[in-house]
């Protein structure tokens, strides 16, 4: 386990598009100490790389954690597999729905 102020090492997998628009398919990461949850790893891999950020925004992924489904207040240990797969088949700028289809209302 990590002394307190020291990083975390993960390795994180990109799956569908997400490797041919981040250049890779994996990468091994030195996450902050800050970078504790899934959450707060996204928002750090957004701030990585801005021009694509919402490629990995929590709307438009799904997260694995040592491959299981993972929630955005799932802790990231060190030495954790992450899993980042996209939503829909295709990347999505915006919100737009597609014609004919509803967004699902709350009840």
């Amino acid at each position: 386990m990590n002394e307190p102020g020291a990083s975390k090492r993960v390795n994180v997998l990109y799956f569908a598009y997400l490797p041919k628009k981040r250049h890779r398919e994996s990468e091994t990461l030195d996450l902050p100490e800050k970078v504790g949850d899934v959450q707060s790893l996204l928002t750090f891999l957004q701030r990585q790389r801005r021009d694509r950020g919402d490629l990995v925004a929590a709307d438009n992924v799904q997260v694995t954690v040592n491959e299981q489904f993972a929630e955005p207040f799932t802790r990231i240990d060190d030495g954790d597999e992450i899993g980042i797969v996209p939503v829909s088949p295709t990347p999505r700028r915006g919100a737009e729905t597609p014609a004919g289809w509803r967004k699902p209302s709350i009840l």
